[in-house]
């Protein structure tokens, strides 16, 4: 079984990690949707969120907008992580459950 963390913004991908009010959490089994709850994340930092999604203890966090701190700390923690994708999380599981999700990172411009 797969753990999927999604913060989210209604039922799209929230446009920045580290400002998600709550957090979708999709179990996953043979590309299979078998379970999904939304946790809220009322928290008084960003170590704080981080905290509490690494302990959530997904085997990835499929998110858009991300700082390059929160990103190199969910990597450090083994959780694989797809970053920069936007749109709906039902596109979005859509996508990664047939293969065909990757990051938009490489599309980014840095200025």
């Amino acid at each position: 079984m797969m753990l999927i963390a999604i913060p989210n913004f209604g039922n799209r991908i929230s446009p920045r990690f580290e400002y998600a009010e709550s957090l979708q959490l999709i179990s996953v089994e043979k590309d299979k949707i078998i379970k999904r709850e939304t946790i809220k994340l009322i928290v008084h930092s960003n170590l704080e969120r981080m905290n509490i999604i690494i302990g959530l203890k997904p085997d990835l966090i499929i998110c858009d907008g991300i700082t390059e701190l929160s990103f190199e700390k969910i990597v450090e923690s083994k959780i694989e992580i797809i970053s920069w994708v936007n749109g709906t999380i039902e596109d979005i599981l859509e996508k990664h459950l047939k293969g065909n999700l990757k990051s938009g990172k490489e599309n980014k411009v840095t200025l």
